[in-house]
C-alpha cells in the first residue's frame, strides 16, 4: 500500500479537501520518508519541521470549519534555498552568505501561504547556484535517487531529488540556463520554467532580464500546473509581471495532440550533444511522433545565440555580486569569476551588439513559430556524469578559468540555456529511460506567453506516454535508502 507521500498533489489535495486524509497526517507522511532517506540523499536542508507541524494542524481546523480553501492547502512545500523563508538561512550555498537569515518571506513564497502552502524546509542547491550537480561547503552533496554516484544536476538538484524520492509532493525551482529543466530531467520529474514575472522576483537585482525566472517542479503536470496556481501573482515589483491569465487559474484543458504542428531537434543548431543523448532522443521521437498532427525535424536558426547568452548572462552577474566580491572574487566559483572577468572585459559596444543581436535571434525564433505549434528537444544534452567524471570537469573548468578562458567549455553542451534567452516557457517532461537505466526526459517548449497552452500539451503528452510502456515516469526505488515501497 502507498504511503501519502507516494501520491502526487493532486491526489492528496482532494484528499484534504474531501477530509479523507488530514493536512497534519500528510505532512507526517512526508517527514517519516525525508528521515528515512534524506540521510543519503541530502536533498533537503534548513528544516522548519515544528512551525510546520503547527500549520498543519491549523490547516486542519480550516477543513474542519468548511470554509473556503486555498489551491494548495495542507500539502508540504519544499522552497529552494536560494530563496527567502523568514526565520531560515540563504546562504546560496556559500560561506559568503553562511551568516544570512531571511527576515521576511519572498514574495513567491508569500504567494505559496496564502494558497494554503505548508513551507517544510529548504532544498539543496550547488555553491551559488552554479555547477554542474549540487554540492556546496555549507551542506555537502545531494545524490541522485537513481543512482547513487550519479549527478543530480544543479542548480534545482535538491528539489529534482526531494520529488523523485516523494519526500514532497512539491518544490520550488528557479531557472536562468536550465537549473529548472535539467535536475527534472535527470531525476524523472516535471519541470517548468514560466513566461518571466508569471511568477514574479521581486528580489532580481536585474529586473529586465528574461534569463532567471522562478517555477513550479513537480511529480506530473497537472501537480505542475495546481503548484503554479499558487505561485503566480502579480507584483510590479517585478517588471515582467503584470495581470495573470484567467485561462492559468482554472482546470488545464487537454490539448487534442492529432492538430499539433511538432518541430522537433536534438541540438538547436548551435549545441555539442553527445551521442547517446542523440540516440536515446530520436529512439523517443519515434515512439511519440505519430500522436501528432505533424512531426518533423528542423531547427531554428539560432546561431551567434551562444555569444550572446554568455555575454548578457555577464551582465546578469555583475549585477548579482556586490563590489567587494567583484573586487576579490577568490569566493566565487570559476564559472562566476570568469562571468565577472568576461563582463569587465566588455564594452558598451560589445553589450550593446549583444542586445541587438539577441533582438535579431528572438525575431528568427517567432518567424520559425508562425509554423509550428510546439518545438520539442531533449531536456538535457550534457553528459549524465558520474560524480568522478564532475570531479574531473570541474577540475577542467577551473583549469580553463585559471588561464583566463572567457567560453568554458560546458556552456555549449546546454540546451536549455538556448531556449532561456527567447523567453518562451518551457518544461521539461519524464519519457522513460535512456538505455542505461537513467531518466531521460524532453524539453518542450510553447509559444511566447503560451503557458496554458504548454501546459495542456504537456497534459496531453503525459497520458499518451503512461500508454508506452518506454515513455513511463520512472519511479525511484526509495527502500534502497530506507524508505517503504510505493
Amino acid at each position: 500500500m502507498a504511503e501519502l507521500c507516494d501520491l502526487d498533489a493532486t491526489a492528496l489535495r482532494a484528499s484534504i479537501g474531501a477530509r479523507q486524509a488530514s493536512p497534519v497526517e500528510v505532512l507526517d507522511s512526508c517527514i517519516a520518508r525525508i528521515d528515512a532517506t534524506n540521510p543519503t540523499l541530502n536533498a533537503m536542508v534548513e528544516m522548519r519541521l515544528d512551525a510546520a507541524r503547527e500549520e498543519a494542524k491549523q490547516a486542519e481546523k480550516a477543513v474542519a470549519a468548511g470554509g473556503a480553501l486555498g489551491p494548495l492547502h495542507g500539502l508540504p512545500i519544499a522552497i529552494k534555498e536560494a530563496e527567502n523563508v523568514a526565520g531560515l538561512r540563504t546562504t546560496k550555498g556559500s560561506p559568503l552568505y553562511a551568516d544570512v537569515i531571511a527576515e521576511a518571506d519572498c514574495r513567491m513564497v508569500a504567494a505559496i501561504r496564502e494558497a494554503g502552502g505548508i513551507v517544510v524546509g529548504k532544498t539543496n542547491i550547488p555553491t551559488l547556484t552554479n555547477g554542474l550537480t549540487t554540492d556546496n561547503p555549507i551542506y555537502g552533496l545531494t545524490r541522485n535517487p537513481f543512482d547513487l554516484e550519479r549527478t543530480c544536476a544543479g542548480s534545482s538538484g535538491g528539489a529534482g531529488v526531494a520529488l523523485a524520492a516523494r519526500m514532497v509532493p512539491l518544490a520550488t525551482g528557479s531557472d536562468t540556463g536550465g537549473s529548472i529543466r535539467g535536475p527534472a530531467s535527470v531525476s524523472g520529474i516535471v519541470g517548468l520554467r514560466p513566461s518571466p514575472g508569471l511568477v514574479p522576483s521581486e528580489e532580481r537585482p536585474q529586473g529586465w532580464s528574461v534569463m532567471t525566472v522562478l517555477g513550479p517542479m513537480a511529480r506530473s503536470v497537472a501537480d505542475t500546473r495546481l503548484f503554479l496556481q499558487g505561485m503566480m501573482s502579480c507584483d510590479f515589483r517585478d517588471p515582467f509581471s503584470g495581470p495573470v491569465d484567467p485561462a492559468l487559474t482554472r482546470p488545464g484543458v487537454p490539448v487534442d495532440l492529432s492538430k499539433l504542428r511538432v518541430a522537433v531537434t536534438d541540438d538547436l543548431g548551435v549545441v555539442d550533444a553527445t551521442d547517446g543523448v542523440r540516440a536515446t532522443f530520436k529512439s523517443k521521437v519515434a515512439q511519440f511522433s505519430g500522436a501528432f498532427g505533424s512531426c518533423n525535424w528542423s531547427t531554428p536558426d539560432m546561431s551567434g545565440i551562444h555569444e550572446v547568452y554568455l555575454k548578457l548572462r555577464s551582465l546578469v552577474h555583475m549585477t548579482r555580486y556586490a563590489p567587494e566580491h567583484q573586487a576579490d572574487p577568490s569566493g566565487l566559483t570559476p564559472q562566476s569569476r570568469t562571468d565577472l572577468r568576461r563582463g569587465a572585459g566588455m564594452t558598451a559596444t560589445d553589450a550593446a551588439s549583444a542586445l541587438a543581436e539577441h533582438t535579431a535571434i528572438y525575431r528568427r525564433f517567432q518567424a520559425f513559430f508562425e509554423d509550428i505549434d510546439i518545438l520539442i528537444t531533449p531536456g538535457r544534452t550534457l553528459p549524465f556524469f558520474t560524480l568522478d567524471e564532475v570531479d574531473a570537469a570541474n577540475a577542467r573548468l577551473a583549469e580553463e578559468e585559471a588561464a583566463g578562458k572567457n567560453d568554458l567549455w560546458a556552456g555549449r553542451g546546454n540546451i536549455n540555456a538556448p531556449i532561456t534567452m527567447m523567453g518562451h516557457p518551457a518544461m521539461t517532461i519524464p519519457t522513460g529511460k535512456d538505455p542505461a537505466g537513467l531518466p531521460f526526459g524532453i524539453q518542450i517548449v510553447g509559444p511566447n506567453r503560451g503557458d496554458d497552452f504548454l501546459l495542456g500539451v504537456g497534459q496531453s503528452l503525459e497520458t499518451y506516454f503512461a500508454t508506452k510502456r518506454d515513455l513511463n515516469r520512472p519511479i525511484a526505488d526509495v527502500t534502497a535508502f530506507g524508505g517503504k515501497p510505493a
